[in-house]
Formats: structure tokens, sequence, C-alpha cells
């Protein structure tokens, strides 16, 4: 996997076709050899994908469940978020804020309830969570997968103790994923690191789906970092397989609208130098037509199928 400014900005001058279906070819091939894994051991019925923010769990969850059901598995894609608490119930952080990136910010009762069902009948109602209104439709959603289905539980809390305990471990496969690789300029030296990474797939992922602005994610972006080191770093090596997200090509994906950003944001937000370092960065990559990326692609979760 090519990590340095040269050696991407060459291959999306040269072929950012070839490109981009090498990165996404092999991460396809990673994610079918963990399905060949899970369709090999019948005792799995819950899949938990863990990760820190802006690592690619609802796209590679998704991804996990069309190579099972090509296997010929009966598959569901569950996602924590759906069971966030009421606004009124989130735990309160020592700003007076909700603490969101809690684990105690998910209705575990709830959660538990859900589990039982599923894996003694197959079938559960499940929450919905719309994070524009910021509010959680009850029932909004039937899972019903039959006796010997498998559910595919993605989330920030997917490994923590409190949920993946919940389930017998043999019935349940972890699989913690991250970009966790930096890029390097020529000289060796740093110039993104997976965090400012997932900085930049965050921010444009708010912006295009959750309808917050940059400087709104900045504001929450240093209880994100705080949230990850309390609730899900002490937990990644309890994790039966680890996936690299990271496309080396994403970088030349993102450029233009990001950098674009940096008119927008508030020069007094949280971590504003950080976002500025970050796009000045990002700036020294090629850019790449983002309607080259395939439709089934986990850079499509940032992206959309917005043109950049």
């Amino acid at each position: 996997m090519i990590n340095t400014l040269n050696e991407i900005n060459k291959m999306a001058k040269e072929c950012p076709k070839e490109f981009i279906k090498a990165c996404n070819d092999e991460y396809i091939r990673n994610i079918t050899d963990i399905a060949k894994r899970i369709e090999s051991d019948d005792d799995i019925k819950i899949v938990a994908i863990a990760g820190p923010s802006g690592s690619g769990k609802t796209t590679t969850a998704h991804i996990l469940q069309d190579k099972l059901e090509t296997l010929g598995e009966t598959t569901a894609v569950v996602s924590l978020d759906d069971f966030y608490l009421p606004a009124d119930k989130l735990p309160i952080l020592p700003d007076g804020s909700a603490d969101i990136e809690s684990v105690n910010s998910l209705d575990i009762a709830l959660i538990k309830e859900c589990f039982q069902q599923i894996i003694e009948n197959g079938t559960a109602n499940l929450p919905e969570y719309d994070f524009k209104t910021k509010s959680r439709i009850p029932d909004a959603k039937r899972l019903n997968i039959g006796n010997h289905g498998i559910v595919i539980v993605e989330g920030l809390h997917a490994m923590n103790p409190l949920i993946a305990d919940l389930v017998p471990r043999k019935n349940i496969l972890k699989i913690y994923i991250s970009v966790n690789r930096s890029v390097d300029d020529n000289n060796g030296v740093q110039m993104l690191s997976s965090r400012q990474i997932r900085l930049i797939r965050r921010v444009l992922r708010d912006d295009r789906f959750r309808g917050a602005t940059a400087t709104e994610t900045l504001h929450l972006w240093n209880n994100v970092i705080d949230g990850e080191r309390k609730y899900l770093y002490c937990f990644k090596d309890t994790a039966d397989v680890k996936l690299v997200t990271f496309h080396p090509y994403e970088l030349g994906i993102y450029r233009e609208r990001f950098c674009k950003m940096r008119s927008t944001v508030n020069k007094n937000a949280p971590c504003y130098e950080y976002f500025i370092d970050t796009a000045n960065a990002l700036e020294r990559f090629d850019a790449i037509d983002s309607s080259l990326v395939p439709e089934n692609s986990l850079i499509r979760e940032f992206i959309g199928d917005l043109k950049i």
C-alpha cells in the first residue's frame, strides 16, 4: 500500500481509474476473506464491527453483508447509532453538553432486548435515529433473519463488553477497523496522520449527510477523540480481526471540497489550526474526479454521489 506524496500523486496523474480500482479491489478482497471465515463457522450469529469515527464502519458492514449473502447467508445490518437515548436522558459532560461519545449514551437495555430476540427468534423491532432532527423513532424497522441468519452490528461501542458480552463468546466475531495509516512527504516526514484523515472523512460526511457544518464538527472533535480513548482503544486488542480502511486515492477525491471549507470555518472553533493544517497538507495532493469512484466503494460513505 503506497503512502507517500510522490507515489500517490504519480498514480493520480498517470492512471487514476486503475489506481482507484486497485485500492477498491484489495479492500473487497480482504472483506471477502472475512466473509468466508464467518460462513465456515456455524456458531457465529453476531458480527461486531467497531472502530473510531470516520473509519468506514457503515459501508464495511454493508459490503460484508453483500459478500455473506453471496455465500448463501441470510443477514441484516444493525447500527448502534439507532440506539441513542433521547436527548433528555443522555449523560452530561462537565461543560453541560451531552456526552454522545459515551457507551452510556446508548440504550443498553433496549440493545439487550433486541439481541435476545434476534438470537432466540431471529426477529426484532429496531429503532431508527434521525441525526438531522436528533430524535429516535421506536420500532421503525422490522428485522427478520430466521433461525440461521447473521446480524452485523456496527458502531463505536460494538466491542465494548457492555454490548459484546450480551452474546456468548462463541457466537460473536469482533472486527476492529481503522484508517491506521499515515501519509508522508517525499522526505519521509509525516504529512497527514490517520487521525487527520479521519477528520477529513468525518467533516465531509457530516456536511453531506448529517446537516452539520465543518465548524459544528470541529466543536465535537475533541470529545470524539476523548470518547475513542476512553471507550474504544482499550478493547481493540480483543478483536478477532483487524482491518485497515485507508484507500490511498481518497486524498485526491477529498481535496477540493475539503480545502474550500477553510473559508467557512469559524476561526474561534476548537481545533481550528488543526483543521487548517490538515487542509494545507491535503492541498498538496492532486485532485481526482469523484465520478471515478465506484458506487460500492467505502469512500462513498463520506462523499455520497456528490461531484467534487
